[in-house]
């Protein structure tokens, strides 16, 4: 029911803004309401060179949640409700910025195995635009087209130790002049005390050259095409109930093509809603 009046209020994050891979209990909902930004004097061109600038900003206030249908069935929302991004090539020169809502991911993953230690998923997200791309500058905070996005992974836990590893790998189907791309992700959750969840995170993301020729997207690497990089990413959570938490991140980049920054860091809150917390 939270799930459906979110989906209602406000018309999910990527695709790097997903809790874990492991299923949701049935009528059960996550939810995690923040920002994620950078501040950097550099971006990576399409030849992985960095690019001096003197000022280059990205903050994002979003929504993310996930709701439990059943064992087998978990529904996924994210919202980029605001972004501001900024860029200041001189010390003299004239400060761009853009302020307008990102693009919405709709998704589902669907567990076609579920044992009692062992998961197999298949996950889609559907991108909606509604971000800003008529910025003369190439300040777009999203990137006008309607993307696919599938995945098949395994999952598997270590109860003892309160933990969970899980590898995936997909395609990334893309339009309107975007390249495709391969991306393969794995992860490490453990939670050493009942408080504490700790998350690691791998993603490659590797482009297929096959969008238009002569299209680059946006500029500094904000919805670019060809993006191309190795993240590496450690979440926490801190909850401080059952059901209310504190969250910080912080992620880098290697290998990285026509990507805006290195770093990237995000804090905000979560909620965890059940029916008998509900009740």
């Amino acid at each position: 029911m939270v799930f459906l009046l979110l989906a209602i209020v406000i018309p999910c994050m990527p695709q790097d803004g997903h809790a874990q891979t492991w299923p949701r209990e049935s009528r059960t909902t996550y939810l995690r309401i923040g920002m994620q930004g950078f501040m950097s004097d550099a971006y990576f061109n399409a030849d992985g060179e960095e690019i001096p600038v003197h000022r280059l900003e990205a903050q994002t206030y979003a929504l993310y949640s996930e709701y439990g249908y059943s064992r087998y069935v978990t529904a996924i929302v994210h919202v980029p409700a605001y972004r501001k991004l900024l860029v200041q090539e001189t010390d003299r020169g004239e400060s761009v910025q853009v302020e307008s809502p990102g693009d919405i991911d709709l998704g589902l993953r669907i567990n076609m195995f579920a044992g009692t230690d062992d998961i197999v998923f298949l996950s889609g997200m559907f991108g909606i635009p509604l971000g800003e791309t008529a910025n003369t500058g190439g300040l777009w905070s999203g990137d006008n087209e309607y993307d696919q996005l599938a995945m098949l992974g395994y999952s598997h836990a270590f109860p003892s130790q309160h933990a969970t590893i899980s590898l995936s790998g997909g395609y990334h189907f893309r339009s309107e002049g975007y390249s495709d791309a391969v991306r393969f992700e794995a992860e490490a959750s453990v939670r050493p005390v009942s408080i504490v969840q700790l998350l690691l995170r791998f993603r490659s993301v590797t482009p297929q050259g096959n969008g238009a020729p002569d299209f680059t997207g946006g500029s500094y690497g904000f919805a670019a095409n060809n993006r191309e990089y190795l993240l590496f990413g450690t979440e926490l959570t801190f909850w401080l109930t059952k059901g209310f938490g504190l969250h910080g991140a912080f992620h880098s980049l290697r290998a990285a093509r026509n990507v805006s920054s290195d770093m990237m860091f995000s804090t905000g809150i979560v909620f965890q809603f059940s029916p008998t917390a509900m009740r």
